[in-house]
């Protein structure tokens, strides 16, 4: 049903996303925001000589060991194929 699905606003770093999501799943998107903005403001402190750019990549980087170290079993490909698609949107919305 189309009412099972709603708008979300998603801020990274400054960067707002719009996303089309399933209501059931609202809380996973929601708490997946809090956490990347942890790690990523993390990283700002740590690394505040470094471009956004490696930043972000070092975030998508420790993200991307944690989901692995969590779902080793499983298999990843999807996970980080739609990491790779989100890090492109992110470094196309830093060069615009």
């Amino acid at each position: 049903m189309k009412d099972d699905n709603f708008i979300i606003n998603v801020n990274i770093g400054g960067f707002r996303f719009p996303l089309n999501i399933a209501r059931k799943d609202e809380e996973i998107y929601r708490n997946a925001e809090k956490k990347a903005n942890k790690v990523l403001t993390d990283n700002q402190k740590k690394y505040h000589q470094r471009s956004a750019e490696e930043i972000l990549s070092i975030t998508a980087f420790q993200i991307a060991v944690a989901l692995s170290k969590a779902e080793i079993a499983k298999d990843l490909a999807p996970v980080i194929e739609k990491l790779n698609e989100l890090d492109e949107e992110v470094l196309k919305a830093l060069s615009d």
